[in-house]
């Protein structure tokens, strides 16, 4: 039985609920839909410095007590920013779910932004980016994007703003941001476990009050692939290395038999990268395919990191394996398989089924049951897969991010 229900309050604010009967907990969260792609590029970051910069007091609660409220009781509070949603959970006890959406509408509704504190989370922040720039994989990432999407395109922006755009937001312009894109049309609430939906909707239709926005419809932008793109990091000890191209948006036809080829090629030991790349050749230690899906495109990619004298090795074999893509039925329903039962097990937590609802909501404007996802899965043709192979995997649609290396690579 499927026990989901949906509710778009006449405010334009959506709530979606799924009760699971065994559940002991649940979890909570109001998604917006503006992320560090709908961000001005001179205010790079400041969807999350938004995120973090809530929590610093609201006109209820100062930023001591917006934490201990929850965490007194048990509970889990925190926030994210992704590229298309900003988003504020928590995890809690059901007796304590009235408490919990108070808290969670507070932060949305009520934030003061206190100059003081704007300061001292700004300082927080560059060390966050700092941070991230000494992690050879994130920056890997970062370049990736770059890579595939262009440089100027919303989707290469940092999630986290650059050091420079960072110490330029003012007050002003973080007041400015969500008057215009925290409305009540752009407003997600979601929860997962031993939900009461009425209720739920009861306390949304009292706490958000946001105003109505106009139809919101995100910009498109021009793709612009650059084939090769090398970043010098001498002190690294490895060249890190990404392959990507620009492939899928979400609610694309092809998305499950994507998902289905990216899992033979590069999800686990006994994808064919991890065979070919460590177990035969052993110029890896780790290697993987991934792939992620956004309002109007994706990115799918490959990734490994290798010494400097198996660099071009590692590539060579790369390619010849991309050259020579031809799935079998048996990998197929194996993929299948593996799909189905990573979905399954995932949906054991709460929080995930809680995420992937409003997920669904925020990009197809309805939430597909389990079991059609499964069926939607099952149905994946071998014509897809090929097509997949042929038009999608092949070499020469990949671009070429290497971290660590000088000029002396190609693709």
């Amino acid at each position: 039985m499927d026990n989901y229900k949906k509710t778009v309050l006449p405010s334009g604010v959506t709530v979606c609920s799924e009760f699971i009967p065994s559940a002991l907990s649940a979890v909570l969260g109001i998604y917006i839909s503006v992320g560090s792609r709908d961000e001005e590029e001179e205010k790079i970051g400041i969807s999350h410095f938004i995120e973090h910069s809530v929590f610093k007091g609201t006109k209820n609660r100062n930023e001591k007590e917006i934490s201990l409220a929850i965490e007194s009781k048990g509970g889990y509070l925190n926030a994210s920013t992704s590229r298309e949603w900003t988003s504020f959970y928590s995890h809690i006890l059901p007796e304590e779910m009235d408490l919990a959406f108070d808290i969670l509408a507070d932060l949305v509704e009520n934030p003061q932004f206190p100059k003081d504190g704007l300061d001292k989370e700004r300082s927080v922040i560059l060390q966050e980016i700092k941070m991230f720039k000494d992690s050879p994989e994130s920056l890997l990432f970062d370049y990736a994007f770059k890579s595939t999407f262009g440089e100027k395109h919303p989707l290469s922006r940092l999630i986290l703003g650059d050091l420079e755009t960072v110490q330029s937001i003012k007050r002003e312009d973080i007041i400015e941001f969500c008057d215009k894109n925290w409305t009540s049309d752009r407003i997600f609430v979601s929860a997962a476990g031993k939900v009461d939906h009425d209720n739920l909707c009861d306390l949304v239709g009292k706490k958000i009050s946001k105003k109505e926005g106009n139809s919101f419809k995100r910009k498109s932008f021009s793709i612009k692939s650059k084939k090769v793109n090398t970043i010098p990091k001498p002190e690294l000890n490895h060249k890190y290395v990404a392959l990507s191209f620009p492939s899928l948006h979400y609610n694309h036809d092809l998305r499950f038999a994507f998902l289905i080829s990216g899992t033979i090629l590069g999800s686990g030991m006994s994808s064919r990268l991890f065979q070919k790349l460590r177990q035969e050749l052993s110029y890896v230690y780790e290697v993987s395919a991934f792939n992620e899906f956004f309002s109007d495109t994706g990115i799918f990619g490959i990734y490994f990191s290798t010494d400097e004298d198996k660099l071009l090795c590692a590539l060579k074999a790369t390619r010849d394996l991309l050259e020579k893509l031809n799935f079998t039925k048996e990998e197929v329903e194996n993929a299948k398989e593996r799909l189905r039962g990573n979905i399954m097990i995932s949906l054991e937590n709460s929080g995930n089924r809680m995420e992937r609802n409003v997920k669904e909501e925020i990009y197809k404007g309805k939430r597909s049951s389990i079991d059609s996802l499964l069926k939607r899965i099952d149905s994946v043709t071998m014509k897809e897969i090929k097509l997949i192979n042929r038009e999608y995997l092949k070499p020469d649609r990949f671009n070429l991010t290497v971290l660590g290396e000088e000029d002396n690579v190609s693709w």
